[in-house]
């Protein structure tokens, strides 16, 4: 194989000067001969062509990269031959199909090394060998820096020379079969041999030798996002080792560009822009990025920004050719949004000066070889994409513009056909409805459509579609099989079209890689473990965690600019158990020597809302959460126990305001989970330092209204003869109840019921609106209350009364004894009675500062629809006996309509009849008859039901009593909290302390967080120590050791398993072989009885 030196080659297709024994360098007889005579390249023909042909395979040169040069014979060759191929396949396409196809029947094991799917990958084939076929043929410049950049975009697959020696051949006896011997002659069969072995020995020679380079990359961008006392240190330190290291692998060739540099340009810049020295100096590359390009006058080039953001993805995964390319695709689809001309060579300036003022320490000439290097192929990458977006995104426009119905449902349709046919597993994973699948074809088209019009929204949908995928547990092999089918599908049914068959595979390829790599790094061992939903899976997958990262593995799953929880995943999915191991883990405390570590704010700070998911996804591991929260010392004194509550959260958020956290637990409303001692701590620190100072200033002013009214109605109230001083007593005590006592509710309620109104939360009563928050007891009560009062002034007997007195020594003008208020006294005297009894039962709230006592008015509240049932019977009752015997013609006065019958039949319920009037209802005898059969039903049955209904409702509500007292006051806490003022808030947290350590024991300071109490020993005995200590190293990058006790208790699980199944399996076995031996028992005694019997019917013959 004729090679040549180390000939550089600038990024404008020229080559450096030669050296004496690189122009003098021919190769040998049976060779083509190539001469370097100043910049000219002459090829010779070869003599003859007497090689061995299995010298040609064998000559795979993977030690050096220089350029090939072909004589004009073997370039005319070479393109007769490919050109005919292309012609005989018709398509680029379909070439590339065939080349696939003989890879992998060649070499089956190769596909792995493909992930790509398989109608992208043919046709990334054919443009690579097109362009080394035909464009670059003829300019071995070009062909090396372009199979340089293959080579770059190869580095994380291992290529090897047998590989190459597959792939060669393969793709030889491809061209072979289809070309015959007249077009592939034997030049042509040694030159593709040539070219394939000079590009495969390119790629291993590059994943060889360029592997130092990402090393220096690696090293170099660590410390150049360091702080700068950090990367001062840091660089001191390594500066030897790390130079020296360098001179010892240092090339003996780079490239004369790579080792400019852009001094001039920052001179210029500086002399331009002498202010900005006076700046603070930037400590990181993207500050530090932007001041150079401001010095330098580049500050208002919008697309280095767009590249600045991914740069570091771009510098990390340099040596993943596949995340590369798509973060360069997705760079140039954003950059065609961008007006104007772009330079990428501007950027490289800037990028090496900012690194050269970032690393002065560690800067030298392999680190300006390695940065420019990277440069140049990303920048070659990005122009080989640079113009297609634009040219694609019209031609999928155009494409779906014209697009029928018909085709659309033939499209849909088609695209599970073939995938199905293709890939017979996938049917696993596509069980949805038929309109559930047009769907994602529906999806297929938006999404390749939004690739061109909002790359980044849609890069951020991906995302997180992918992460979806990772819960749904999908394969990354069934999107290959699929973007096929959806390209096969859209030529057969939507388009003939190439471009814009072309411009859907680039997207839909591009959509594709996203979700693959999403998938795959979001498909961690804790994921996958959740699917299993197996909490011993998961215990198992977070042992390998650095115990500083241990709990971000259970709370975060980190692609690109999206994240999942693992938690929320496996409460939203149903996969509890995992979920409560989870919770498990994170809540429990371990500690080293140095560290106590507990992730609780870990917990909250990224899931704020945690306590809702959990209300509304898993209310059952609410305690599970709830016990996390609670240390217990196995350590006791005169009795009492330490417990340090870690309840920051369920008080205060991580912004320092109230927390939703305890509001969703009281809206969940579960009596049980409210008596939990963490929760029942929570609730009486704000009741006792928060709500009840405010709760108590509220009801004040009730309070003094209901005392004026008791005053007013009751103790001075004068019905008859009215002094002047009653009077005077009346008309102000009256005039202080409809001020205090009616004016704030009328004001309160008509303010709500605006407000409920305006947001239309009301509800529909008979057609009538009725306001959501008049729900509550309280509430409705209280509107009840305001309302009769409304009504008790309209029927104010001073108002009929006033100004008509006479006499205004005795202040007549202002009672309420005149003739006119006769009429309306005992309507007045009435709703006193109603607004009396509706004050003291607004005063029962009162009753929340005892736990004892509100339990029992909830109580009382549930037992009132009991007794409202009975009370309805009673009614049914009472109507049908009274129209019953008001019918029967009765000479019995209280009984001769039914009002009278009615009232009579209440009046013998209540035992308040008249021992006379029951004689005289005894000479009716039929009227005796049926007031004994209603007394026999309202009395002996219904009474006796009522009494059986109370005694099993309080059954049923006495274990929740207090639990529903406690959900009672938690919700007049919630109403309190938007009213207290936020100084006030302030110093009710700064007196919980939760800044400061608690201590466990006696010296052992702990966590912070957290409030101490001592509780009596024997309520909560602790036999060990509820914290998980480990000795051995402390560094917080060492893995927890695994835990005795848990793995005890696994393995104990485990052998019982293990010995049940085992026991299972020899009881079967048994009753086998116990009804094998039965059946052929019975089948000997058979036999045999039959075999004596003839015996003995012989001997008496």
């Amino acid at each position: 194989m004729p090679v040549m030196g180390d000939i550089d080659v600038r990024s404008d297709g020229t080559a450096d000067h030669l050296t004496d024994e690189e122009e003098e360098y021919l190769l040998e007889d049976e060779e083509p001969t190539i001469r370097r005579t100043g910049t000219e390249i002459v090829d010779t023909e070869p003599t003859s062509f007497q090689g061995d042909w299995q010298a040609q395979q064998e000559s795979i040169n993977c030690q050096t990269f220089d350029l090939l040069a072909l004589s004009p014979s073997e370039r005319t060759a070479i393109k007769t031959a490919w050109s005919s191929f292309l012609e005989n396949c018709r398509s680029l396409e379909a070439a590339g199909e065939a080349i696939y196809a003989a890879l992998f029947d060649s070499a089956p094991g190769l596909q792995t090394l493909f992930k790509t799917p398989r109608a992208v990958m043919a046709m990334k084939f054919m443009v690579g060998l097109n362009t080394i076929m035909i464009e670059k043929l003829d300019d071995p410049a070009g062909l090396k820096d372009f199979v340089d950049t293959l080579g770059f975009q190869h580095l994380d697959i291992e290529v090897t020379a047998p590989r190459v020696d597959v792939f060669r051949d393969a793709l030889l006896d491809l061209f072979a079969a289809d070309l015959g011997e007249n077009i592939f002659t034997t030049l042509a069969r040694v030159t593709f041999g040539r070219i394939f072995n000079y590009v495969g020995g390119a790629f291993i020679y590059i994943r060889t030798n360029y592997a130092r380079r990402l090393k220096i990359l690696t090293s170099s961008w660590e410390l150049a996002n360091q702080k700068s006392s950090d990367r001062d240190e840091r660089g001191s330190e390594e500066q030897p080792g790390s130079l020296e290291e360098k001179r010892q692998a240092k090339p003996q060739h780079q490239k004369k560009e790579d080792l400019q540099s852009p001094e001039s340009s920052m001179e210029e810049g500086v002399k331009s822009n002498r202010n900005l020295g006076k700046q603070r100096v930037p400590t990181t590359f993207s500050d530090m990025f932007r001041f150079n390009a401001a010095v330098m006058g580049f500050a208002d080039r919008k697309w280095m920004e767009l590249v600045l953001e991914v740069f570091g993805t771009i510098v990390t995964h340099a040596s993943n050719s596949t995340r590369l390319q798509e973060e360069c695709d997705v760079l140039v689809l954003r950059m065609s949004k961008l007006p104007g001309k772009t330079d990428l060579r501007e950027f490289k300036n800037i990028m090496l000066a900012s690194l050269r003022s970032l690393l002065p320490r560690t800067w030298d000439g392999d680190c300006e070889v390695s940065w420019a290097w990277l440069w140049e192929n990303v920048m070659r990458m990005l122009q080989a994409t640079w113009g297609k977006p634009t040219k694609h995104e019209k031609a999928l426009r155009r494409l779906y513009h014209s697009i029928e119905p018909e085709q659309l449902g033939a499209f849909r349709t088609g695209i599970y056909t073939t995938f199905f046919s293709k890939c017979v597993q996938g049917q696993d994973f596509f069980k949805q409805s038929t309109t559930r699948l047009h769907y994602i074809a529906d999806r297929v088209i938006v999404m390749t459509e939004g690739v061109f019009s909002d790359p980044r929204k849609l890069m951020e949908e991906l995302s997180a579609l992918g992460l979806r995928h990772v819960g749904y547990g999908i394969p990354t092999e069934l999107f290959g099989p699929f973007v096929t089918s959806c390209i096969e599908a859209l030529r057969e049914y939507l388009t003939t079209d190439d471009a814009a068959v072309e411009a859907f595979r680039w997207s839909l390829g591009l959509i594709s890689r996203v979700l693959v790599r999403t998938i795959t790094e979001g498909a961690t061992i804790v994921m996958r473990a959740i699917n299993a939903n197996c909490g011993k899976l998961l215990r198992s997958a977070v042992r390998c965690a650095p115990r500083c990262e241990r709990a971000n593995w259970m709370v975060k799953v980190q692609v690109g600019t999206q994240s999942i929880s693992p938690l929320l995943w496996a409460l939203g999915s149903g996969s509890l158990e995992a979920a409560q191991a989870i919770l498990v883990d994170l809540l429990t405390i371990r500690a080293d020597r140095d560290n106590y570590y507990y992730a609780i704010d870990t917990l909250f700070q990224r899931h704020p809302d945690l306590v809702k998911k959990i209300c509304q996804d898993a209310p059952a591991l609410l305690c599970t959460l709830f016990d996390g929260m609670i240390w217990r010392s196995r350590q006791t004194e005169n009795g009492l126990r330490r417990v340090n509550y870690y309840i920051r959260y369920l008080i205060v958020d991580a912004h320092g305001a109230f927390s939703e956290s305890f509001r969703e637990v009281v809206e969940h409303g579960d009596p049980k989970v409210i008596c939990h001692p963490a929760l029942v701590l929570a609730s009486d620190l704000l009741w006792g330092g928060v709500a009840a100072v405010s709760y108590v200033t509220g009801k004040a002013l009730f309070v003094l209204s209901l005392l004026i009214f008791v005053l007013t109605q009751s103790v001075f109230a004068d019905h008859g003869a009215s002094t002047p001083t009653s009077r005077i007593t009346t008309f102000i005590g009256r005039i202080l109840i409809y001020l205090l006592g009616m004016t704030p509710l009328l004001v309160r309620h008509v303010l709500l019921s605006i407000s409920a109104f305006r947001s239309h939360d009301f509800t529909f009563v008979y057609w009538l609106p009725v306001p959501n928050y008049l729900c509550g007891r309280m509430q409705s009560t209280s509107a009840i209350l305001c309302l009769s009062m409304v009504i008790m002034l309209s029927q104010e007997p001073i108002l009929y009364c006033l100004g008509g007195g006479k006499d205004a020594d005795d202040f007549s003008s202002i009672g309420q004894d005149c003739e006119r208020a006769e009429d309306v006294l005992p309507a007045y005297t009435s709703l006193n009675l109603l607004v009396c009894l509706l004050y003291f039962l607004q005063l029962l709230d009162l009753a929340i500062f005892s736990a004892r006592l509100s339990a029992f008015v909830l109580v009382c509240q549930r037992m009132l629809e009991e007794v409202a049932q009975f009370l309805l019977a009673m009614i049914f009752l009472l109507a049908a006996f009274s129209c019953g015997i008001a019918s029967m013609n009765v000479a019995n006065d209280h009984f001769d309509t039914i009002p009278n019958a009615a009232l009579a039949l209440m009046r013998i319920q209540l035992n308040m009849f008249s021992g006379e009037a029951y004689e005289h209802m005894a000479q009716e005898p039929k009227l005796q008859v049926a007031v004994s059969i209603f007394v026999i039903i309202s009395t002996v049955f219904l009474l006796n039901i009522l009494i059986a209904q109370l005694n099993c409702a309080y059954l049923g509500i006495f274990t929740d009593m207090f639990g529903l007292a406690r959900l009672n006051r938690g919700r007049v806490t919630l109403e309190i909290m938007p009213s207290v003022s936020a100084k006030r808030w302030q110093r009710f947290i700064a007196s919980l302390n939760f800044d400061e350590k608690l201590e466990f024991n006696e010296g052992d300071i702990g966590l912070s967080g957290g409030v101490q109490r001592l509780e009596a020993a024997s309520a909560h005995p602790m036999a060990t120590d509820s914290i998980r200590r480990y000795g051995g190293s402390t560094s917080p990058m060492a893995q927890w050791p695994e835990h005795g006790d848990e793995a005890d208790q696994e393995d104990k699980l485990d052998r019982l398993e293990k010995t049940i199944q085992k026991a299972m399996k020899r009881m079967t076995k048994a009753d086998k072989k116990r009804r094998t031996g039965s059946s052929m028992g019975s089948s000997s005694i058979g036999g045999g009885s039959s075999s004596s019997g003839s015996h003995s019917m012989n001997e008496s013959e």
